[in-house]
């Protein structure tokens, strides 16, 4: 039987270049605590490897920390919390990716998809809550029509469909740093020549050859799309970038409307993430800016699979002819584009989305104030503290979405994720991560304390930058500050890098009298 977790003598010499004595000593340490308390994850995870083809289980790869490399395993959940197959308990901040916003459980689904589960699972006929969910969503969105889907990446191919069919044009605009889904033409890279070139392997040229791909929330950017509107058949945003939370340019939006709506250029919002999820109309509401056609998912499926594709009539009649009645002379008068699925209106998945609609609408704003509160808290407690010890990173956020932003790329920054779930925060690096209505005051207080004792070790270790203070965590939840002066290698001493941020510097051995800051980038 080969052992669960070897090979942690070949991680101290693959490290042993890289790092110092003590960071060598910490590394090798944590790697045995986290093997340990998590064996069985990793098991499965190398019993399977040969057989089950999963991008996620080499996500993060760097051969120096390669056997800290595998997911948790959970096979459990319940409110905010998930238990893995060694039985660790974790508060969960990803939550499906941001699926799951009443919390795992939730007796408003559980109720409905056990109801519909006794009725049945029908595929291919009508099933009678497609058309009061479609309704519900034209009740929220403001929208005309909606129609439905599996999965946020498919309701974006049918709305870059529908643009094209009603426009006659070809060019789709999308910006740098958004995110569209795994459809070919939007895995995508621009070029400042404004040449478009696959972002993956497999992907042909060509495939995106109709992508235009330019810059976020800029001037420039304005004026290329009004000088080529004529051939756009559709700016397509990500209204607050999931990867860039902060970012929030309004009066760049509502110059893009105006720009659309002059040239007969759809507008679409990507709101798979946003959408139900910031405010009850989501991005639209916050912006208050009313695009042509919206995407949605996530929120809406309380954690089933589901894709919604909303909006102005005079577009989304392009999905069935428009309408028509019976005992007339009425017929579809609307040319079509192809659009269709197996699995689209799953009943599942519609009982889900009705129990889920019916529940946002009960809870108004109290439910946002509650989560886009729990994530104003998180942030000022964290940041504070970051700013207090010179760690290299901060929180950003738009309502209860929140995610590390690194203000100084670190070598190491995503032992910050793995130290997280070793103190039961499940999170992964370089993911969103979300609030849900499971969570309270206490679950919160757990995740800030994870994160400023997760800073702490790491400063400590001399992994990251450090600062003068160390807000030491309380198991109460309430925060205490002592000064610490705990320089990361003997003769360190503190000042502030080309960035401004504190940091450790020893003195170069290649420059006399000048010194270099240690474990930055």
């Amino acid at each position: 039987m080969a052992k669960p977790f070897g090979a942690i003598a070949r991680i101290e010499k693959a490290v042993s270049s890289e790092l110092s004595a003590d960071q060598q000593k910490w590394m090798a340490e944590f790697t045995r605590s986290y093997n340990a308390k998590t064996a069985k994850s990793k098991s499965y995870t190398q019993d399977h490897r040969a057989h089950l083809a999963d991008p996620r289980v080499v996500t993060g790869f760097k051969p120096t920390i390669k056997e800290l490399i595998y997911q948790m395993v959970v096979d459990r959940s319940n409110g905010c919390r998930v238990w893995d197959i060694d039985g660790n308990e974790y508060v969960d901040v990803l939550n499906g990716f941001g699926s799951n916003f009443l919390g795992y459980g939730s007796p408003v689904i559980m109720k409905a998809v056990e109801e519909q589960l006794k009725n049945g699972i029908e595929l291919g006929p009508q099933h009678p809550l497609a058309g009061e969910v479609a309704k519900m969503i034209c009740d929220f969105t403001n929208y005309d029509r909606a129609g439905f889907c599996n999965t946020g990446s498919e309701a974006v191919l049918g709305a870059m469909r529908i643009a094209r069919t009603v426009t006659g044009k070809s060019t789709i605009v999308c910006f740098n740093g958004s995110y569209h889904g795994i459809n070919d033409e939007v895995i995508v890279r621009g070029t400042k020549k404004l040449k478009s070139f696959p972002a993956a392997a497999g992907i042909l040229p060509e495939s995106v050859e109709n992508m235009l791909v330019l810059d976020y929330g800029t001037d420039e950017t304005l004026e290329i799309i009004r000088q080529r509107a004529d051939e756009i058949a559709a700016v397509m945003v990500e209204p607050i970038q999931s990867r860039r939370a902060d970012f929030k340019p309004k009066a760049f939006l509502q110059e893009v409307r105006k720009i659309t709506a002059d040239h007969g250029c759809l507008l679409i919002f990507d709101e798979v993430i946003t959408g139900f999820r910031l405010l009850p109309g989501g991005a639209q509401e916050f912006y208050d800016i009313k695009a042509d056609l919206g995407t949605y998912g996530m929120v809406i499926g309380g954690g089933m699979p589901i894709g919604v594709i909303a909006g102005k009539k005079e577009y989304m009649d392009a999905l069935d002819g428009g309408f028509w009645q019976f005992g007339d002379g009425s017929v579809p008068e609307v040319g079509v584009t192809y659009f269709a699925g197996t699995f689209v209106r799953h009943p599942l998945a519609l009982a889900a989305a009705k129990a889920v609609l019916i529940h946002l609408k009960e809870r108004g704003m109290s439910i946002y104030n509650k989560l886009n509160g729990y994530a104003d808290k998180l942030l000022s407690t964290v940041n504070a503290h970051c700013s207090k010890t010179g760690a290299p990173f901060h929180l950003v956020s738009f309502g209860s979405l929140f995610k590390v932003k690194w203000d100084v790329e670190q070598p190491y920054g995503e032992l910050l994720f793995l130290l997280m779930r070793d103190k039961g925060v499940h999170i992964y690096d370089g993911f969103p991560c979300f609030f849900t209505d499971a969570f309270t005051d206490a679950d919160v207080d757990f995740v800030i304390n994870a994160y400023i004792s997760s800073i702490n070790e790491l400063q400590a270790a001399g992994f990251l930058p450090s600062g003068n203070q160390i807000v030491q965590p309380a198991s109460n939840g309430k925060h205490t500050e002592t000064e610490v002066n705990q320089p990361p290698v003997p003769g360190a001493r503190l000042g502030k890098g080309p960035d401004g941020n504190p940091g450790w510097f020893v003195a170069d051995p290649e420059r006399p009298g000048k010194f270099k800051q240690v474990f930055t980038s």
